[in-house]
């Protein structure tokens, strides 16, 4: 371990994440900026995340282990917390991938603006494989990240994106076990009332999707009333009327028609095909599927247009 602070400290919860846990930290072990440490709490998992991360340790002395019982993810993170050295904090998730330069050009971007206290990124959707779905190229605007705070929208500051100053984490309170599900938009809420929030207009990261995260599926009506509780104190200090958000319909079959549309928007086909495929296994013949497939077609169609137009263009010139 390296004797002084590290610049960075990655902090990354675990929990029987053994599919996907060795991709994400040696994505993290391979960037191009290594004045790092990487503080893994395994959350009590009960599957093989425990072996492969006293791997990594024995073969890296930059990761740092926190084995206990689980108590789900505020405290994983607060408990990580406490044992991050380093004057940057780089949240990550143990199923997504940093990329290369991930930590060099949020460091870069935070030593040239001291007053943001945290900086997010692009990022790269990707299906429950790994394959990309779509590139989020949120605005880094912190006006405008605030004014979407405030109205109860995370603004595109994706968590396991972020790299926040500890300083401003710490002042802000960490996170909020009463916070459970919107810990991050709570974090980023407060944090906003300290500095500048922004994310690095490049995409840094690749956020794995799934059917079964808690944002797609779980506690969809407790989240929102979190959300409309946090709100009202910030809301009323700017001056804004209360606002009171109600919960979105949610189902799997929309979550799937959602990701082929979001493919087909990067033209990555094969993404939208194996979406599609899984709104069929889910429901084979449903209208969902029929959409999916009608768009799939319609969308090779017009590539083929526009491929043809283009040979056309190239032979008439000639």
């Amino acid at each position: 371990m390296v004797d002084h602070p590290p610049r960075v400290s990655v902090l990354m919860p675990a929990y029987n994440a053994q599919g996907t846990l060795s991709e994400a930290v040696t994505s993290i072990l391979t960037q191009d900026f290594d004045d790092f440490e990487c503080v893994i709490v395994d959350d009590g998992s009960t599957d093989r995340t425990p072996d492969i991360l006293k791997d990594f340790a024995r073969k890296d002395n930059r990761v740092r282990i926190i084995s206990r019982p689980n108590t789900g993810i505020v405290g994983a993170l607060n408990d990580g917390l406490a044992l991050c050295r380093g004057e940057y904090i780089a949240r990550m998730d143990a199923d997504d991938i940093a990329y290369s330069s991930r930590l060099r050009e949020q460091v870069a971007f935070l030593d040239s603006h001291a007053d943001y206290v945290g900086v997010g990124s692009w990022v790269q959707y990707l299906d429950p494989d790994g394959d990309p779905i779509w590139t989020w190229k949120m605005s880094g605007d912190p006006q405008a990240i605030e004014a979407g705070l405030l109205e109860g929208n995370i603004s595109g500051l994706v968590h396991p994106a972020m790299m926040l100053r500890r300083s401003a984490v710490e002042t802000a309170g960490s996170y909020r076990q009463e916070c459970i599900y919107v810990e991050d938009f709570d974090l980023f809420l407060r944090m906003s009332q300290l500095g500048k929030l922004s994310a690095v207009q490049k995409c840094l990261l690749g956020y794995r999707q799934t059917l079964t995260s808690i944002n797609a599926t779980r506690n969809r009506s407790e989240r929102i009333a979190i959300t409309n509780r946090i709100l009202a104190e910030p809301r009323a200090r700017h001056g804004l009327p209360p606002k009171t958000l109600t919960p979105a319909p949610v189902s799997p079959e929309g979550t799937l028609l959602e990701w082929v549309e979001l493919a087909l928007l990067d033209r990555n086909y094969k993404s939208a095909r194996k979406s599609a495929f899984r709104l069929f296994k889910l429901r084979p013949f449903g209208p969902a599927f029929w959409r999916a497939k009608k768009m799939i077609i319609s969308a090779y169609f017009t590539a083929l247009r526009v491929k043809l137009g283009g040979m056309r263009s190239c032979v008439s010139k000639s």
